[in-house]
């Protein structure tokens, strides 16, 4: 099993390309203050969005 994405902001550069390659839609968002987050109810922990950033800003891991 597998836990939500984590993301480190500051490695966050902003280039929604996790947004664009997560299969489930609202899962990678922007709060209020533009930072990327995730819906941890949402997550699967597919990995996708992990293997999509250019600054390894997120991570997915084992439970």
């Amino acid at each position: 099993m597998y836990t939500a994405a984590k993301i480190d902001l500051e490695k966050c550069i902003g280039c929604r390309l996790c947004i664009i390659c997560c299969p489930d839609p609202n899962v990678l968002m922007f709060n209020e203050d533009k930072e990327l987050f995730v819906n941890e109810n949402r997550c699967k922990g597919c990995g996708l969005c992990a293997g999509v950033c250019p600054k390894k800003a997120i991570t997915v891991k084992e439970a």
